[in-house]
């Protein structure tokens, strides 16, 4: 099946697409455009909310809300007043990093990472869990680039990716406790291809977007890629199920990095891709928070 193109804003680097059925949106940020982008379905209008920081990611929160990942927090944003608050703390007082990459449980924790944002990309970064109760706590340090965060179907398992190291981990996770075991690596990529975002489907396999290899694939609870997916950009980011039975594939991809000649030859890089009937989703968890 071929990529279609979905909506192009011509994002540096498009990230964490999130589908959202009560608005009938596909929701997307670009990192350093400092966007916050919306792609209507219906063709009813496309939205687009500037930040006032880099986006590392977006997910649904509690009564209609978006919870976005900025460069020192947690921020919330009602999307038909456009208010934008910010709600927790995290790194803030470091000017190094960003937070970048998180999902929701069906419990409404919030599993995301921190990153160096200056270029060298640094292992200064770092896991983290967010619930009310216990608001945030750091689960891993020493990280490169997090990435590929979800939670098996199951809710036995955590997903985790360092994109520096090219490697993606799994966590043996308590569901009720939260509480994560020693992780072991689910998946190592050579030299020239990094895993990225992820997403889990309903079957419980991985899709994982693979930057410089033009590829998404899905991958079984052991590991083993069950597929491939050809893509006509070279650094895909992310990926998420939507539309209204979750079987649409949305792809988001980067223009960063590529010199001009490698634009020229991709003109949908940095666009949001669309694939039909490749799989069945999941609807994404909102985040609780207090």
């Amino acid at each position: 099946m071929t990529p279609a193109l979905a909506h192009h804003a011509e994002a540096l680097t498009a990230e964490s697409p999130l589908w959202d059925a009560a608005r009938g949106v596909l929701w997307y940020i670009d990192i350093q455009g400092q966007r916050l982008l919306g792609h209507r379905l219906d063709g009813g209008g496309d939205m687009s909310f500037m930040l006032p920081l880099m986006p590392g990611f977006v997910v649904p929160g509690q009564d209609g809300l978006l919870i976005l990942g900025l460069e020192n927090g947690l921020w919330s944003l009602d999307p038909e007043t456009g208010r934008l608050e910010h709600l927790i703390a995290v790194e803030a007082e470091d000017t190094r990093t960003r937070l970048n990459e998180g999902k929701a449980d069906a419990l409404g924790r919030l599993w995301f990472g921190s990153m160096d944002k200056t270029g060298p990309f640094g292992a200064i970064g770092a896991l983290y869990r967010y619930r009310p109760a216990d608001g945030v706590t750091q689960l891993r340090g020493d990280v490169g680039v997090p990435n590929a965060i979800d939670v098996s179907p199951d809710g036995t398992r955590l997903y985790f990716a360092d994109t520096r190291l090219r490697q993606i981990f799994t966590y043996p996770l308590d569901p009720s406790s939260g509480a994560l075991g020693t992780p072991s690596v689910f998946a190592t990529y050579p030299e020239g291809e990094a895993p990225d975002g992820a997403t889990v489907d309903a079957e419980g396999a991985l899709w994982v977007a693979i930057v410089g290899a033009s590829r998404i694939d899905r991958l079984a609870p052991d590991g083993t890629r069950m597929s491939s997916l050809s893509l006509p950009v070279s650094r895909p980011t992310s990926i998420c199920f939507g539309g209204p039975d979750l079987r649409t594939l949305y792809i988001t991809s980067q223009r960063r990095f590529l010199t001009h000649e490698e634009l020229r030859a991709q003109p949908l890089a940095g666009a949001l891709l669309v694939v039909h009937g490749v799989g069945q989703g999941r609807a994404p968890h909102a985040a609780a928070i207090g």
